[in-house]
């Protein structure tokens, strides 16, 4: 893919961020025999409509679609698999990503997919790395998050404690999306559900991920099982999960994948399509005719 640096920084100072936005092409010849799914529904349910409400329709929806990108920012720490995530759920190619500790950049990736629609990720660097640095991170997220219509918080699903990354949620994620009115954006992507056997015993055949039929084994099933309850209690304890709370979130926007394997995307799709208000979008455009792809 080609890269075009829109700004170039040279110095920065500690307490300063800057943005940086890299425009990068997504291989047209893969995506151009498809059309949007939204656009194909729209018009079965538009077949008695005049022409002229028609056009008012679409056009309507293609600046819906087309007007701005659609904007996703990925926040995790090390080792959890958001570039991964990235590449599985938004159908991306991307490298290991490049936030590196101590950037005070925001960066923006925009990928032009096709028709005029185009997917901007933020990569956000992860805390709890240096206090100095945090209140920086801190910054960017307050100007970050605001924006997006998607926000995925990234675990990894065999970590022994997940408090730090509870207490970043409860400290300055949800805080930030609870301030401006975009809690419903937010995702607790709990990743690499296949790797909770190795964990438990490495040697054990009967805990490893069944590559043929590309599913846990009935044993590791009830190992991922056990791992999402103890994390959902957690979650909940730390008041971060919450049915009847309209500060918290639901269940259902903590969903269990593996990037890896491509396992369990339907439920991360779900979780995409009720994100705010323009969650849809991502479904409609460009993920449901991922997802039928890849069944």
């Amino acid at each position: 893919m080609e890269q075009e640096n829109k700004t170039v920084v040279s110095e920065v100072a500690p307490e300063e961020f800057v943005k940086k936005t890299i425009h990068e092409e997504v291989d047209q010849d893969e995506l151009s025999n498809y059309s949007f799914i939204i656009q194909k529904l729209f018009a079965l349910i538009l077949k008695s409509v005049s022409k002229e409400e028609k056009e008012e329709v679409f056009g309507k929806l293609d600046a819906e679609i087309t007007g701005r990108p659609f904007k996703v920012a990925i926040i995790g720490q090390s080792g959890v698999g958001k570039s991964s995530t990235l590449n599985a759920v938004f159908g991306l190619n991307l490298p290991v990503s490049d936030i590196k500790e101590g950037t005070t950049e925001i960066i923006e990736k925009v990928f032009h997919m096709r028709d005029g629609f185009n997917l901007s990720i933020y990569d956000m660097p992860g805390l709890l790395q240096s206090r100095s640095r945090d209140k920086v991170y801190e910054e960017m997220y307050k100007e970050v998050l605001p924006q997006c219509d998607v926000i995925v918080y990234v675990i990894k699903a065999n970590s022994r404690n997940i408090g730090d990354d509870c207490k970043i949620l409860k400290e300055v994620v949800l805080p930030i999306c609870n301030a401006n009115s975009v809690k419903d954006n937010l995702i607790i992507a709990v990743n690499k559900v296949d790797i909770i056997g190795e964990s438990i015993n490495p040697d054990d055949p009967e805990l490893q991920w069944d590559d043929f039929r590309n599913e846990p084994s009935e044993k590791l099933w009830g190992c991922i099982h056990k791992k999402k309850m103890d994390i959902y209690e957690k979650l909940v304890d730390e008041n971060l999960v919450l049915i009847q709370n309209s500060n918290a979130l639901r269940p259902d926007q903590v969903v269990f994948y593996s990037a890896n394997y491509e396992y369990n995307l339907g439920t991360f799709l779900k979780a995409i399509t009720k994100a705010g208000k323009r969650g849809w979008i991502w479904t409609g455009v460009m993920g449901l005719e991922r997802y039928m792809n890849n069944k």
